[in-house]
């Protein structure tokens, strides 16, 4: 099935990038940052896992309240008496309308405790994909330095440190933008069964950011390839 990401495979690629960063780069920051992004990843399957499972206890506390609601109103209006008091106009709306305020209050209270799990799922899933947000802009942080135009010009007191070659320059912006790709499908996998409007928007802004930030880095691939 070509269907759906799957999340297994997204973690060994984010595995492979990591191996070969560390025969490039074995020292620096980008690999300690690929190793946090495949720890998201890991982090991204167990939420899958939680959050694609019902929430049975809350469920089971859900149909249980129906029960004991409908066994209460049942009880009460088998209970009920005319009452001569009720017959006139002006007393029976304001019984009527004491009545439908409970019963608005009762259904109020049935809506919020059924889409109590959705929105605990909400909680989880936006959580991890704030974590991605700030991910995918920590690589970008990593790459802003990595500029191929410095060999054109002449270091200044503050100029950062350069010591990348112009291979190894390519292939520290790939791995970079290999990254940004992969963080932005992990965050893609939260939408894989979901629905919801605000958590479907959150991972088309991280995709749009991962897209953005990424063709950035091409601009510095291809400008570092036309160097000599």
């Amino acid at each position: 099935m070509y269907r759906k990401l799957n999340i297994e495979k997204i973690i060994d690629a984010i595995h492979l990038i990591s191996l070969r960063i560390n025969d490039r780069f074995p020292e620096s920051g980008l690999l300690k940052v690929c190793n946090e992004l495949k720890a998201l990843a890991i982090i991204s399957k167990q939420n899958i896992e939680k959050v694609d499972k019902p929430y049975a206890y809350f469920r089971l506390a859900f149909y249980l309240l129906i029960l004991i609601a409908g066994a209460s109103i049942f009880y009460t209006f088998s209970q009920l008496k005319v009452d001569e008091s009720i017959t006139t106009i002006q007393n029976f709306v304001t019984v009527s309308e004491a009545m439908i305020n409970e019963i608005a209050m009762i259904g109020a209270s049935f809506y919020f405790l059924y889409k109590l799990e959705d929105i605990l799922k909400q909680k989880i899933i936006l959580k991890a994909l704030n974590e991605l947000r700030t991910i995918a802009h920590v690589i970008d942080m990593h790459q802003l330095t990595k500029d191929p135009s410095y060999m054109l010009v002449e270091r200044t007191e503050h100029s950062p440190t350069r010591e990348l070659t112009k291979n190894d320059l390519s292939r520290y912006l790939d791995y970079c933008s290999e990254m940004l790709s992969l963080t932005s499908k992990v965050a893609a996998i939260y939408g894989n069964n979901n629905r919801d409007q605000m958590i479907l928007t959150t991972i088309h802004d991280i995709e749009i950011l991962c897209s953005s930030l990424s063709g950035k880095i091409w601009q510095k691939i291809g400008l570092n390839n036309l160097q000599k």
